[in-house]
């Protein structure tokens, strides 16, 4: 069982224009298939094709599958990786939705994740209500959240419940809390036993500061402001190995949560 992956997060220029950032997009991934062929994956920052949005987000939402998605789709297809391209306003009759769509090397979307927590006020669009994780046959079970979720350790606790091994978080954060979010990143990857990618943008997309962090909380990769791109080796079976031996070979948390059966009384309140 090959139970490695190689994945790149791309923190990328994020500009005010569709059509600049599709194009840059491209050009990092011609990028990667010329110079890392061994890459299965590619993740963008959240928003990174539309950008941010503010009061326009009807006009930048599109259905799914739409245009935006069908070009998605070529590229996975065409480069031959797992794609995660950051997260797009999706529109669903009235409603528009924060998010991300994961598509196969085949260029099918096997599934979207709806971002669960908007950064309220700021963020206009309606929040989903369901976790998301997806399996990449014989080698390890992925889950998804975008930005502002990371924050919640309720979401993440749910994805590695689900199985996830690696929780890819496509990230648009601008303001100075950045410092804390990172530290949220690696106590996330540490209290789930998992790897965790937080792929923030630049430039209007974000101040940078991106990060993949191993189980037990090592940061493997990190980054300034400027755009770069971060790669590093998932390797599925050294979280399974954490999972059941412990942290520092100690401290097995998800382990003790699934078999010590509690209950919190604020998960119970009817307001």
């Amino acid at each position: 069982m090959n139970s490695h992956l190689n994945i790149a997060s791309v923190q990328m220029y994020g500009q005010l224009k569709m059509d600049s950032n599709l194009n840059s997009m491209e050009d990092y991934l011609q990028y990667i298939q010329k110079v890392f062929p061994q890459i299965g994956m590619v993740v963008f920052p959240e928003l990174a094709a539309s950008g941010l949005g503010g009061s326009e987000l009807k006009k930048l939402a599109q259905k799914i599958p739409g245009e935006l998605t069908d070009t998605f789709s070529q590229w996975a297809k065409k480069y031959n990786i797992w794609l995660i391209p950051g997260s797009m306003y999706e529109l669903d009759g009235e409603n528009v939705y924060n998010s991300t769509p994961v598509i196969n090397p085949i260029g099918e979307i096997v599934g979207v994740y709806r971002k669960r927590y908007p950064w309220l006020p700021y963020e206009k669009s309606q929040p989903g209500d369901k976790p998301f994780v997806f399996e990449i046959e014989g080698i390890g079970k992925v889950g998804i959240m975008i930005c502002y979720d990371i924050w919640f350790p309720e979401c993440a606790r749910e994805l590695a419940l689900q199985g996830a091994e690696l929780i890819v978080v496509p990230t648009a954060t601008t303001t100075g809390d950045r410092i804390q979010e990172k530290v949220i990143v690696q106590a996330t990857a540490i209290t789930q036993q998992c790897y965790v990618v937080s792929c923030n943008g630049a430039g209007f997309g974000g101040i940078g500061g991106s990060l993949i962090v191993d189980p037990e909380g090592l940061i493997l990769q990190q980054n300034g402001e400027g755009p770069c791109m971060q790669t590093a080796l998932i390797d599925f079976d050294h979280v399974r190995t954490l999972r059941e031996v412990g942290i520092a070979g100690v401290s097995t948390p998800l382990k003790a949560f699934k078999t010590n059966k509690q209950t919190f009384s604020i998960y119970n309140k009817s307001e």
